[in-house]
């Protein structure tokens, strides 16, 4: 059952055009609801970050390794690295399109929905889907895309068209399966699932570009969208975390020789 009156914005999260999309969309159409592609705790921290609130959240070894979170921090910081990577040479703070929404749906009276499932349950199923080669795969290739050369994200908003993001998500899909199905399928019937919650009748939705067709999708096919229980289950599976994250030092480590060397780009 898909809303009638019904806005997705599929918004590059690094990207200047975004924030002035956003802004345009809701000022003109001045929407009952603005949906936003975040969880409580992201949000949280995004509008800390953008007041200037400086929280210290930092674990230590210790509590990390006691509490079994060591893949779930290690996975995290790597994404916030690369997205803060990014932003910082196309001079845009991540998130900043939805900060624009945040601000413009205040603007016009618009009540805020976080739609996204808690980024913690979100890394810790991926973890728990993905065998041990393939999360060994998926870090390297991470680590790998920070420490490369080249001009990918020159052009940005291209990652916004159709057939830029075809060929993304089947590298994404080619290099960690399962990971992509937690990130991006499930997360995908999430967001299509928050977004038919909502009960007032005009909304717009601001999304990463890389989910509008998966929403679109299972907004046409809402019997196909899994329980809220089946997508917040984080049963974990055992995975010997602190083996992997000493290979991981180790992979560190062979890059900054060979960056002394100059053998690779940083």
């Amino acid at each position: 059952m898909r809303r009638e009156c019904l806005t997705i914005i599929g918004t590059a999260h690094v990207s200047k055009e975004s924030v002035e999309e956003v802004k345009d969309v809701i000022n003109e159409q001045q929407p009952e609801v603005v949906a936003i592609e975040l969880d409580y705790q992201r949000f949280t921290r995004l509008m800390e970050e953008k007041n200037g609130v400086k929280k210290e959240e930092k674990m230590g070894v210790t509590e990390i390794v006691k509490e079994k979170k060591v893949g779930l921090y290690l996975t995290g910081s790597i994404l916030s690295l690369i997205q803060s990577k990014i932003g910082a040479e196309l001079d845009v703070r991540p998130g900043s399109e939805m900060i624009a929404a945040i601000e413009a749906g205040g603007e016009n009276g618009a009540e805020i929905a976080l739609i996204d499932r808690d980024i913690n349950i979100t890394l810790q199923r991926a973890l728990n889907k993905m065998g041990a080669f393939e999360k060994l795969k998926f870090i390297f290739s991470i680590i790998y895309s920070m420490f490369s050369g080249g001009n990918e994200i020159e052009n940005i908003e291209d990652l916004k068209k159709q057939d830029a993001l075809e060929e993304v998500m089947e590298y994404f899909k080619k290099t960690s399966p399962s990971a992509y199905e937690v990130l991006v399928k499930e997360r995908d019937a999430y967001l299509a699932k928050s977004i038919l919650a909502i009960e007032k009748d005009h909304v717009v939705a601001v999304v990463g570009a890389g989910h509008k067709k998966g929403i679109n999708y299972y907004l046409d096919n809402v019997e196909e969208i899994p329980s809220m229980e089946e997508l917040k289950d984080t049963e974990k599976k055992g995975f010997p975390w602190m083996k992997f994250i000493l290979l991981v030092v180790v992979i560190l480590i062979i890059l900054t020789i060979l960056k002394s060397f100059n053998l690779v780009n940083i």
